[in-house]
């Protein structure tokens, strides 16, 4: 987008230039010649995302040749004739300012650093040379605003770029704080699922994708009595092995939900109504495959059904709690579709 912007401002310039009586050769080349670099680096990034970092040195090194031809051209001219620079340099002295703001931003300090020296000293080195062997001219109100363009203003920059990059450090170690507490509040503590809460975040996405997927709803036969002959701290134990075991039989398009005490949900995107049994069944199996210690054998009831047209989330939850309490009457160890 910038670089479009870019590209557009100098075909603006360009114009404008064009239609002056007088134009100066270096305005009537350097403005179209900028912008249609530009313009074809904006291209060459829309083929080539992947180009991203090439694409912002070349558009750095664009604006940085723009604008140090003008001044090297004008400080020359100026220097080895009667014009005086302050009346035939272009008002082009703030822009020098954007660009280093702008690598500052958009570059580690490392790789900043050079790149500001660099737009300085080929920009600003050769105005500060004439102002200062010209101090009737450095003196003059045009004179003093661009040596304080060129000159303080761009040594405060250089001087506040390592704060800027302490700040960046802080914004990411503080986004990096909140992505990890967000983690953490969709986690459910014991199994380290999703909770409710994280889960009703995937479901809801899931719904407003309008994509094909199906959910199954697990509950652990008997839990109840784990807990009353074997300790809550037992039951506990069960449910994390429980957790495990599915969330290992699930492939990446599966997410796991503790969906409330020993009942879990399952979402799985992108199978359909004649899949979804097969993967139910699949867990099922990888329930009740092994042995659950200390207390043994476990099973686990499952109720499934698949996404239709004119869902709500209430209606596709209704349906498969229905189909895992039909499970449950048939007597257990079970999955039913709904």
């Amino acid at each position: 987008m910038l670089l479009m912007l870019t590209g557009f401002m100098g075909v603006a310039a360009s114009v404008l230039h064009y239609l002056e009586p007088q134009p100066e050769l270096m305005d009537l080349v350097i403005p179209p010649l900028a912008a249609v670099a530009n313009l074809a680096l904006a291209i060459w990034l829309v083929r080539q995302p992947k180009r991203i970092l090439q694409v912002v040195y070349c558009a750095f090194g664009v604006a940085i040749a723009a604008l140090s031809l003008p001044a090297w051209y004008y400080s020359l001219r100026a220097n080895y004739s009667s014009e005086l620079l302050i009346t035939i340099f272009p008002p082009i002295s703030s822009f020098l300012i954007i660009l280093i703001v702008l690598v500052m931003v958009m570059l580690p300090p490392r790789r900043a650093f050079p790149i500001m020296i660099a737009a300085w000293s080929l920009n600003a080195l050769p105005i500060l040379t004439y102002l200062l062997t010209h101090k009737d001219e450095l003196w003059s109100s045009r004179g003093q605003e661009m040596f304080m363009s060129y000159g303080l203003a761009i040594l405060l920059l250089l001087v506040l770029l390592p704060f800027q990059h302490r700040a960046r450090m802080q914004i990411q170690r503080l986004q990096n704080d909140n992505s990890h507490m967000h983690n953490l509040a969709e986690r459910d503590a014991l199994t380290r699922q999703y909770n409710r809460w994280g889960g009703q975040r995937l479901l809801d996405e899931f719904m407003r994708s309008g994509s094909v997927g199906s959910i199954i709803m697990l509950d652990i036969d008997h839990f109840k009595l784990i807990n009353d002959t074997h300790g809550h701290l037992t039951g506990d134990s069960v449910l994390k092995q429980f957790a495990m075991r599915v969330s290992s039989a699930l492939r990446s398009d599966g997410h796991l939900i503790r969906w409330g005490g020993e009942e879990f949900l399952v979402l799985i995107r992108g199978i359909a109504e004649q899949d979804v049994f097969t993967v139910a069944e699949r867990l099922r199996t990888a329930i009740n495959g092994d042995l659950f210690p200390p207390v043994g054998k476990l099973t686990a009831s499952g109720g499934a059904t698949s996404r239709m047209e004119n869902d709500t989330l209430e209606s596709l939850i209704a349906r498969a709690d229905k189909a895992l309490y039909q499970a449950k009457l048939n007597g257990r160890d079970q999955v039913v579709c709904g």
